[in-house]
């Protein structure tokens, strides 16, 4: 658990392709059915489970760094905001 953020999502996706998930486009969700679409593909390519869903109005913290496993790999850390 991060200081006021619980776990959500840790995955490996490539960037710049149209193989990737596209998760830096995500911004605010206008609507419940985009934000539940996000969070699903980001449970779909996470390594392992955590356990944490979140849920819409949630607020949702993304770390992102080069990950070399593939070509312009990235390695996506997706955390939710708890009080």
């Amino acid at each position: 658990m991060l200081s006021g953020c619980t776990l959500q999502a840790v995955f490996k996706t490539t960037v710049y392709d149209t193989k990737g998930f596209a998760f830096y486009e995500f911004v605010n969700a206008d609507k419940n059915e985009k934000f539940d679409e996000y969070v699903r593909k980001c449970k779909r390519l996470s390594l392992y489970e955590t356990n944490v869903i979140p849920e819409y109005g949630d607020d949702l913290l993304t770390l992102v760094t080069c990950e070399y496993s593939a070509r312009n790999g990235r390695m996506v850390v997706v955390a939710k905001k708890i009080e």
